[in-house]
């Protein structure tokens, strides 16, 4: 099992925890919480069975890892939990005993930062702490974040029709521009392009394509988008 990460990412003045751990090769999944004031507000799990089964390693988990802590964290900066903390606030507020969301205060958050001060010198730190640091930053960084826009079967041998939004992680607003491709990879064959396009005005791109057959082995789509601000990948396995 992998160490996991843990960040903290402020938002309209409320404190978000993120923490992303592998519940390890028994149990093949990737759990991400989002906690405020040490209630779990959100969940998502993804299994990595299928990356043991084709025979990848850590580094490959670590890659999953790495994704989905920065997809919550971007989820939380688009505001996607505004509505579902607002609500369980709420119900606090008109005492609802079961439901308990405290929301950290401006004085607690700068307590807070005074308690995470940084190591002594002479102390060496470890890679969780280098990794926490690492992901901290880049988080704040503006990042190309690519979504699929609704759920959609995707099978070999069918036709697909996919309509992904490509947006700023620090606005949330769109990203006019950003190139977009879609290839299949397999376990016995060569990856193929099967599609491609760019994002309009509304930061969408539609693109349809005929997923190829195979006789045996496994698949996996890969869209791909690259822009002025960086590059997002999204993997669906076939």
């Amino acid at each position: 099992m992998i160490t996991g990460y843990n960040t903290d990412v402020k938002h309209s003045d409320v404190v978000f925890h993120v923490q992303t751990e592998d519940k390890g090769a028994a149990n093949p999944l990737i759990e991400s919480l989002v906690y405020v004031g040490g209630q779990v507000i959100a969940s998502k799990k993804a299994s990595y069975a299928s990356l043991l089964a084709e025979g990848h390693g850590e580094k490959a988990i670590v890659a999953l890892m790495d994704q989905q802590h920065r997809t919550m964290i971007a989820a939380i900066r688009h505001g996607k939990f505004d509505e579902r903390l607002a609500a369980l606030t709420a119900a606090r507020l008109g005492g609802g005993s079961s439901v308990q969301v405290p929301i950290l205060t401006e004085a607690q958050l700068a307590r807070a930062e005074e308690t995470r001060a940084e190591p002594a010198p002479s102390v060496e730190r470890s890679l969780d702490q280098v990794i926490l640091e690492y992901l901290t930053h880049e988080a704040d960084q503006e990042q190309l974040v690519m979504t699929l826009e609704g759920e959609r079967d995707l099978g070999l041998g069918q036709s697909a029709s996919l309509l992904l939004r490509a947006s700023s992680s620090k606005s949330g607003q769109p990203v006019t521009g950003a190139h977009v491709t879609v290839k299949m990879i397999s376990t016995v064959a060569e990856p193929r392009m099967l599609a491609m396009g760019q994002s309009d005005d509304l930061g969408l791109v539609a693109l349809q394509f005929e997923v190829p057959s195979l006789g045996r082995g496994t698949a996996a789509l890969i869209v791909s988008a690259v822009s002025a601000i960086g590059r997002a990948e999204l993997k669906h396995l076939l």
